[in-house]
Formats: C-alpha cells, structure tokens, sequence
C-alpha cells in the first residue's frame, strides 16, 4: 500500500509552497493529507504510516529525535528533510541520516524541481541520500566492524541488514517492519549482530562514538 504524504511545517506558506512543488505529478496530489502545523499534529494519525516531509526551515525540534518519534507513532513512515543551505553540509545530513531520515533536498534554486522526484522515490521504497552521505556510512560500518567484530566472528546478509538499521536508530520493531520479517525474528538478529560485536545491548551499541559522529 502506497505511502500517504503529509508536510510538517510550521509556516503555512510554506508548507503551501512546498505542496504546490509536488503537486506537478498527480499521483503525490492524491496521496497528500492536509499539513500539520506541529509535531502534535502530525501525532493525531496514529498507525498511519507516511512521508513525512519535515520543513527544516520552519520547525524548531530537531528533525532526527522528531523522526524518531514520529515513526515510533506511525511505524512504517518514512522521512524527507528540506534543509537550508547553510544546514545541509555532509556532517549535518549524515547525523540525519543516523536517525532513519531518508532522504534531502536542500532549498537551493533547484528545489521545486528536485522535491517531487525525491518523494517519488522515497514512496517506492529509495533513499534520497547524498553519495557522499552514503560513503561516509558505509565507512563508519566497516571502521565498527574493524574493531569491535569478534575473533572468528561474521555476519550473515540478513545480519549486514539489521547492523544498518541499528546503525539508523531503528527499534526492533521498525527492523521487522523495513525487512518484512517477525519482530520475534528482528530481535533474534539484533541479538546475534550485538553479541557479535561484543556488545551487551543496544544502548551499549548507540553509545558508540561511531554511531554518534
């Protein structure tokens, strides 16, 4: 079932000027809910599974801790950021990126043009992701395993998997629903991939200066 979409911005044109973006193909016209104005609105669909696209212009919250939230409310949901320029440097969309956002368009000249490709994508399941963003990942996970992987210790493909959603602050939860699997079974994974890397629990794991960079 497709994805519904709701923008999240506390500035009505805004929020008015970025519908109109996507509004050039029909099918995100017709998915799109009215926008909410707050993080309190955005909670009053519970269970409703959507992209959010989160105004970083506008909203004061920070955008990952608030994607956390709102997916934890409506699991399934996924997460397009439109940043400002002077916030949208390798750095800050990589921390994003750490919280499960999946994807950014940044408000340059090109934006409108951008935004509705971006949010097509997401839909079908994509990211919309800098290379740069995803290299600096992929590098991150190979540097933890490096280091913390046990002697005679390796993941499976399902266990690669799980390691990049616990690396994006996904809940067990959210891992079973992003691999279509059990959550009896996503926690199974977790478990295997911490015991693997010599770690006692996931706050253990979230606690890492490699997560966290």
């Amino acid at each position: 079932m497709a994805l519904a979409l709701q923008v999240v911005s506390s500035h009505l044109l805004g929020a008015h000027d970025i519908e109109q973006a996507l509004s050039v193909q029909e099918v995100l016209v017709k998915l799109l809910l009215l926008h909410a104005a707050s993080e309190a609105e955005a909670l009053e669909r519970p269970n409703c599974p959507r992209l959010f696209l989160l105004d970083g212009c506008s909203l004061k919250l920070p955008l990952g801790p608030l994607s956390g939230r709102l997916r934890a409310n409506s699991p399934g949901s996924k997460f397009l950021a439109l940043l400002p320029p002077e916030r949208s440097g390798e750095s800050e969309t990589m921390l994003l990126f750490h919280w499960g956002i999946d994807g950014f368009v940044t408000l340059h000249k090109k934006w409108k043009t951008e935004l509705p490709k971006a949010a097509l994508v997401l839909i079908r399941g994509g990211i919309w992701v800098p290379s740069e963003v995803l290299l600096a990942f992929v590098k991150q996970m190979k540097t933890l395993l490096d280091r913390q992987l046990q002697a005679g210790q390796s993941l499976t493909v399902r266990e690669g998997q799980v390691l990049q959603l616990l690396f994006r602050h996904l809940t067990n939860k959210e891992i079973a629903h992003q691999l279509n699997i059990g959550e009896r079974t996503a926690k199974f994974h977790v478990s295997n991939v911490l015991s693997k890397l010599g770690l006692e629990n996931r706050r253990n794991f979230l606690a890492s200066p490699l997560v966290n960079r």
